[in-house]
């Protein structure tokens, strides 16, 4: 694939880097950075150059991959170079006459199936495009900071819905989660975040508190490190003002987004010195009244997007802690605060600051009902529930076995769905959360963590309308489980199926030591279990754990499975629940380096759990997962994971 970057300023180097390192892994692949100043392209290169050079040192990049990178990079002061690109990104202005010039040179240079978007902060996708010969291949991309590893990417799309599918697929396969917002001034998350660094900037203009005392309030109450700490790092001051002119000027814009006059007269200059957060001490007095007016706005503006659905309820919570690195996502921080006192602070701000429009879910008392962690859409007859935690390969924390569960309950309520496809957001379900297993203080907190999520997947099973599971690339530990709780599953070719939890100092808990036998066959079952081996997609549709062979599109495959079993074609269950008769012995299988009395308890669950129905071996699996507990292993292999990764093997005691 080729793919162009316009611009080698602040963010375009940053945005090539990390287009090569997907790009550079196809054939062919390549990524044209071009800029018309020969001092700013050379600049650009050589902090890609910097980006490799560190990751080779670090480990983080194998010196091969490094190498095809540079291979695929092509600098260039030619716009001409660009022709034959696939998609190109413009990221060299916010000023819109300069986008509109880029956008009729491009248009004489590349060719009619060439995607172009435009990385801007503020400026709507209908102004940038009104000139333009083909406006529906124009799209506004809008990255966030650090751009070439932060994974959220605003997208507003055009009318032509096949180029919209094909710009959000092209953002996907550059390693981005695209999250739609609508075509208004400064989208959802720059207008939540500059009216943040606005009234930030207030509070020091009007001397209620320093930039070292907001930022120290700010962080220690919601994280995010501080407005001002954020504008030091991105030199953002002119930007945010140029945000707050365009959504004071919008239809629903008026004087109170006028920008405070502190962000011209900083401009480019830093509000801290290199020696830090020196006096920013503020007594419990101050405190209220800054983070009172702070939280006032975020959550405001927060709600003016959901209100006016900018952007989803789960992608804006979403943003509001990856984008803007708030400890917990806005719609989370608002659930904790509660309407009560979110209409509060929302209406004590608005009495004293006129033109400040408080929104009506935060008016009327009724904070909006979202899921965090998990995506419900339909498509005809099909409900489709998407796990959404890219950033952790999507996870299985509490929460999101909980949202499952209303999700799937809710579709099959709903007497127009016939049938329900689970899957993420890319396929991948990577487990059980981490660091609530390594959280789990006793036994008996083990054993009930397993417990609780029981009920979900009982009730999957149960359903009367058929679950398939859609699944691809990694897919391990309690991903699979709740895979195999499914009536049936479809793999993606690049399914990597897993029971790893041996290799943690555990046993599996939601419940892989009872379905993957009836699944597979406890010969198989037992080798997976007790050496945590993972299998690709090709074996484990040859196995049976999936079905039918392995499809590029695996969600699709899964809806028309559903659709043949509906038809009568196939039938669909889930694993029987009937005990399994077990030789005397269980297969001899070499368990390597991984933990002896870990071992012992998962032959012990396999054994007498396997004799039992399916219910009563759940209850013995979840016993034998707190037993894991009283082991030294089981700490040994938690820390070593949450340490040094899943490739550096644990040194377990065997105690």
């Amino acid at each position: 694939m080729k793919i162009g970057v316009i611009g080698s300023g602040s963010i375009g180097p940053d945005l090539a880097y990390g287009f090569l390192s997907a790009v550079s892994k196809k054939p062919g692949g390549r990524v044209t950075m071009v800029d018309i100043r020969k001092e700013a392209l050379d600049a650009g290169v050589e902090r890609i150059e910097g980006y490799m050079d560190k990751g080779v040192s670090r480990g983080k990049l194998a010196p091969a991959a490094a190498k095809a990178m540079r291979e695929a990079l092509v600098p260039s002061l030619e716009l001409a170079e660009l022709a034959g690109c696939d998609y190109v990104l413009e990221a060299a202005s916010e000023d819109l006459s300069v986008k509109r010039k880029i956008l009729r040179d491009l248009e004489g240079i590349v060719g009619p199936d060439c995607l172009i978007g435009f990385a801007t902060s503020g400026l709507p996708r209908a102004l940038i495009a009104a000139e333009a010969k083909h406006p529906d291949r124009c799209f506004v991309n809008h990255p966030f900071y650090p751009a070439w590893r932060s994974l959220p990417i605003e997208v507003v799309l055009s009318n032509d819905a096949a180029l919209g599918r094909r710009m959000v697929a092209t953002l996907e396969m550059l390693g981005k989660v695209p999250c739609v917002t609508k075509d208004v001034p400064c989208f959802a998350i720059d207008d939540i975040f500059c009216n943040y660094i606005a009234e930030a900037a207030r509070i020091v203009e009007e001397g209620l508190a320093t930039a070292a005392q907001v930022d120290r309030i700010v962080n220690d109450a919601i994280g995010g490190g501080g407005p001002f700490n954020v504008m030091d790092l991105t030199r953002g001051n002119m930007l945010v003002r140029h945000c707050q002119i365009l959504m004071k000027d919008a239809p629903t814009g008026g004087a109170w987004f006028a920008p405070p006059a502190i962000l011209e007269r900083q401009g480019q200059k830093a509000w801290h010195d290199r020696a830090g957060q020196q006096g920013s001490a503020a007594d419990p007095a101050l405190t209220k009244k800054v983070l009172d007016r702070v939280l006032a706005v975020l959550l405001a503006r927060t709600y003016f997007v959901i209100d006016e659905g900018i952007c989803s309820a789960t992608e804006t919570n979403w943003m509001t802690r990856l984008a803007l690195g708030f400890g917990k996502g806005l719609l989370e921080l608002a659930e904790d605060l509660g309407p009560e006192r979110a209409r509060d602070l929302c209406i004590r701000y608005a009495n004293e600051h006129p033109g400040f429009v408080v929104p009506r879910s935060i008016a009327e008392g009724r904070l909006a009902s979202f899921f965090a962690n998990v995506r419900v859409e339909r498509e005809g007859e099909i409900g489709v529930v998407s796990v959404f935690r890219p950033e952790v390969k999507n996870a299985l924390s509490k929460r999101t076995v909980r949202e499952i569960g209303l999700a799937i309950d809710t579709l099959l309520a709903d007497g127009s769905v016939q049938g329900i496809v689970l899957t993420s957001w890319d396929g991948a379900l990577a487990g059980a959360d981490i660091n609530e297993l390594a959280a789990l203080k006793d036994p008996e907190a083990c054993r009930q963590t397993c417990l609780d999520a029981h009920p979900v997947m009982a009730a999957m099973e149960r359903a009367r309308k058929p679950i398939v599971a859609a699944v691809d690339g990694p897919v391990m530990g309690g991903g699979a489980e709740l895979s195999m709780s499914c009536h049936a599953r479809v793999a993606g070719k690049n399914l990597l199926l897993a029971q790893p939890e041996v290799n943690l100092g555990i046993i599996p808990g939601y419940g892989g030591t009872q379905r993957l036998p009836r699944l597979v066959g406890v010969e198989v079952a037992s080798d997976l279990l007790r050496t945590g081996r993972a299998i690709g997609a090709e074996e484990a549709c040859r196995l049976g754990w999936a079905a039918g062979a392995p499809s590029e599109d695996f969600r699709g495959a899964a809806k028309e499975l559903i659709r043949r079993h509906l038809r009568g074609e196939v039938k669909l269950g889930p694993v029987t629940p009937e005990p399994i008769a077990l030789s005397e012995r269980l297969p001899k299988v070499d368990i390597g380096h991984r933990s002896r009395a870990i071992d012992a308890i998962l032959v012990d669950v396999l054994r007498r759990g396997l004799a039992r129905p399916l219910a009563e071996g759940l209850a013995i699996e979840a016993d034998g997962f707190g037993r894991c507990k009283r082991t030294v292993d089981m700490d040994i292999g938690m820390k070593n994971f949450m340490q040094n990764g899943p490739r550096v093997p644990a040194a377990f005691l065997h105690e």
